[in-house]
């Protein structure tokens, strides 16, 4: 099951799906959370969507970190997650 393409809602929170083991795991992070871990203001043409993409990776290992640490779903990511 490949990761959902992320949706970024309207208040500033990107929500996407990604399989952890054999579940479907949904997933919000805020841009504030993004942008602490991997880059400070936004520039022309940033967003984070493609910031998402850029380290889908690393937020993933996350995600799975915090389902092996007992979290719930939805999984909420905060920027200590990253």
């Amino acid at each position: 099951m490949p990761t959902t393409t992320p949706q970024h809602e309207p208040n500033g929170v990107l929500r996407f799906d990604t399989p952890i083991g054999s579940d479907q795991v949904t997933v919000f992070v805020s841009e504030s959370s993004l942008r602490a871990r991997y880059g400070g203001a936004p520039a022309a043409g940033d967003d984070i969507e493609s910031m998402y993409c850029m380290h889908q990776l690393e937020i993933n290992a996350a995600v799975a970190r915090r389902i092996r640490a007992g979290a719930r779903q939805p999984v909420v990511l905060r920027a200590s997650d990253l």
